[in-house]
């Protein structure tokens, strides 16, 4: 174990604290150097009580809080302003003097740490790396406290990570470039995350890195079901999307979603025009602001795009099912929900149903144009007198408008379109991996697909026992499908998240949740989640929302004030190799990944 040369501080007080069951003061002498190494994430070495003549044990403790003091100063600044003003001024040459070596007394760095919960045992004349095991004591008061270099530091942040693990680079150290902070994939989807930050903390940015990453590091096939409020992930994971060795789609919800020009070409219409339906398209997807001098070679993707047939619609209609006409809970014209029985004949008109389905093909029989005009005639005969469901007409009458409405509907069927089973097939196939991006130009259309094919992907796992390729649901706008007062299509959405949250991850079904509102969010689903990126958040109600559901203190987050776009605090309980330890780390701007891939693309003539 190998020490930053001429890094030593002094542990000057502990404290007992309810989240991370310790606080340490530590205190540097000055340097300016030393202000440029000893970072929030900094990982430090403390002798502690457990060292005896045969070993030393050294605590490891994180940096969470760091300060420059000057004891000339002070930090009364009620007295004459004039004294004030001038001992400010004499404070900066003793700043600026200190470059390398530390000269005065009354300049110190004042560091704040939490235990890692891990020690360092060194036995004099051992070879190869110290052993490094769980904390079997206190440090102590008075004890040097030394730098650890990029090397051991990596080892630590990544502690109990194998390397035949199935693993990604969820970004580097904050203070060090050179440690890569890896996080395990099953457990980063399978047990939820979340990712939190307000305007302009580069949200979007960090979920598309990490998405790209676990579909490009995974050594396990994975499925992604994105909900994109917004329509700004096309751009985002374009890279992804184009990919031919993943299965990688936009799903958009009625043909109304998308531009006109390029409905008409992706459903193969007479006159569709393709450099028309590119220009509808770029026009009609949101770019990041780092991405608008790229137009012609976002264009040229996008090309790709609609080439590749990777922009599918789903019409409700054409995705209906026996199951879905007389028994689905979200078909307000159900027998069940258009006449309300009691008592025995309710069981008694459940069982003539089941009898009437099984005889048209079972409740799992799409519903096309032919298929409607058959289950219709067979209703007409089947409601007149004497017939199977003669006593129960009224109740199956809106059933029976609904196929009137539905035929010529259906005698139209999309060449572009993608049914709900087809999906759930995709999420189950243990051949490859899966992007699943869906828009729509309706939210509560949005909300009620996540009700969907939510529960269709978890029934067919709950039946079966599968466990297996991982799924991960991802909200984006999270606050806009889990609010804490939900009804209607909210409720619908909000039903599924906690559905998948307290049951799924024994299926491989996880979620995933992003916001800028956290406060808004269901605090049930909020508290699900075991891995946790959270930047800058201003409000401090967001704040606490966020430290209590992690189990976590609200003074943990005042290093994010002073993070840049791209940085973000890292905790988890499963995910990282330090248990519930927060790691400040800076992910990859996202915007640099696609502009290679752009400049990678073949241009089209």
């Amino acid at each position: 174990m190998d020490f930053v040369p001429n890094m030593n501080g002094t542990l000057i007080s502990l404290e007992e604290d309810e989240n991370s069951r310790f606080k340490y003061e530590i205190w540097f002498d000055y340097t300016r150097q030393a202000m440029n190494l000893i970072r929030e994430g900094a990982m430090l070495a403390v002798p502690n009580f457990a060292s005896d003549n045969k070993s030393q044990h050294l605590s490891i403790l994180e940096v969470v809080t760091i300060l420059p003091m000057h004891y000339a100063l002070g930090n009364d600044t009620r007295g004459y302003p004039g004294f004030i003003v001038e001992a400010a001024k004499s404070v900066v040459n003793d700043w600026e003097e200190q470059d390398n070596e530390s000269t005065e007394d009354t300049t110190k760095i004042r560091c704040v740490a939490i235990p890692t919960n891990l020690e360092v045992v060194q036995i004099p004349g051992a070879q190869g790396k110290p052993k490094l095991q769980e904390e079997s004591n206190l440090p102590m008061v008075g004890g040097s406290a030394r730098l650890l270099d990029t090397e051991f530091t990596e080892y630590i942040a990544n502690y109990g990570i194998k390397a035949e693990e199935n693993t990604f680079v969820g970004g580097t150290l904050i203070r060090d470039s050179n440690v890569k902070v890896y996080l395990r994939i099953e457990d980063f989807l399978r047990t939820h995350f979340g990712v939190f930050g307000f305007t302009g903390a580069g949200k979007s940015n960090l979920i598309s890195t990490l998405l790209s990453r676990v579909l490009r590091d995974s050594k396990e096939p994975l499925k992604i079901v994105f909900f994109d409020l917004m329509g700004e992930y096309t751009t985002l994971l374009i890279d992804e999307l184009l990919r031919d060795d993943i299965d990688a789609y936009v799903v958009c919800l009625g043909e109304n979603t998308l531009p006109r020009p390029v409905f008409q070409y992706i459903n193969k219409e007479p006159g569709a025009n393709l450099a028309k339906a590119v220009t509808s398209l770029r026009r009609y997807i949101l770019l990041p602001k780092a991405l608008t001098l790229h137009i012609s070679q976002i264009e040229q993707a996008l090309h790709q795009l609609l080439i590749k047939e990777r922009i599918k619609i789903y019409n409700p209609i054409e995705d209906m099912t026996l199951y879905y006409l007389f028994f689905d809970g979200t078909n307000d014209k159900r027998p069940a929900k258009y006449k309300e029985r009691r008592g025995s004949n309710v069981a008694r008109r459940n069982d003539l149903l089941e009898k009437f389905v099984r005889e048209q093909g079972g409740t799992n029989k799409v519903v096309d144009a032919q298929v409607a005009r058959d289950v219709l005639n067979a209703l007409r005969v089947a409601t007149q007198s004497g017939g199977l469901l003669a006593e129960f007409r009224d109740d199956v009458a809106g059933v029976m408008d609904l196929l009137e409405s539905a035929i010529p509907k259906l005698e139209k069927q999309l060449q572009c379109a993608i049914l709900s089973s087809e999906l759930v097939d995709m999420m189950n196939d243990t051949s490859k991996s899966s992007l699943i991006i869906v828009n729509s130009h309706n939210p509560d259309e949005l909300r009620s697909f996540a009700s969907t094919i939510g529960n269709q992907a978890f029934e067919s796992r709950r039946r079966t026992g599968e466990i297996e390729p991982l799924v991960s649901f991802i909200f984006d706008e999270a606050d806009e499908f889990i609010p804490q007062q939900a009804s209607g299509s909210y409720q619908a959405s909000s039903d599924i998240a906690m559905t998948l949250a307290r049951r799924g991850r024994k299926f491989g079904l996880g979620i995933g949740i992003a916001t800028q509102r956290v406060r808004y969010l269901n605090t049930s689903i909020m508290a699900q989640p075991h891995t946790y990126l959270v930047s800058k958040m201003p409000r401090i109600s967001d704040r606490q929302v966020v430290a209590e559901a992690f189990g976590t203190s609200e003074e943990m987050f005042r290093q994010t004030f002073k993070f840049k776009k791209g940085d973000w605090l890292l905790m988890s309980y499963d995910a990282t190799g330090l248990e519930a330890i927060p790691i400040p780390i800076h992910s990859e701007d996202a915007n640099e990944r696609i502009i290679r891939f752009l400049n990678d693309l073949p241009h089209q003539a």
